[in-house]
């Protein structure tokens, strides 16, 4: 079942957000919204580490499609990457303008909640 599963990193800084998951620290993550890339309620995958070997298998538990602006710092501190909104925002609206030049507050972002369902040693 593991090999048909889609394996997945993160755009920037994987190994260190690799770990945030492992450690229970990092339950969501944010990417910019396209019609091909939402996942299924319950889809799981594999989050792989930077050299492609497998760190754990994810199972996706809320899917949120919004306006950038519109994600709350409850929600934000789920990433577990910054200690309040506004860094949230700040890291988050840098890395999404190497992506899409016209990245903006109003551009329409995916916020997945994931649990982890099993790691890899």
């Amino acid at each position: 079942m593991e090999n048909n599963l889609e394996k997945w990193r993160f755009g920037t800084d994987n190994d260190y957000l690799v770990s945030l998951v492992l450690d229970g620290k990092k339950t969501a993550t944010t990417s910019i919204f396209s019609l091909d890339s939402v996942p299924a309620l319950g889809e799981e995958s594999i989050l792989v580490y930077e050299d492609g070997t497998p760190a754990c298998i994810t199972k996706t538990k809320k899917i949120i499609v919004t306006n950038f602006k519109n994600i709350t710092e409850k929600l934000a501190l789920l990433e577990g990457e910054n200690k309040d909104l506004d860094g949230w925002r700040k890291n988050h609206r840098n890395f999404f303008k190497t992506i899409d030049k016209n990245f903006n507050d109003d551009t329409r972002v995916i916020f997945e909640i994931f649990e982890v369902t099993k790691k890899f040693a």
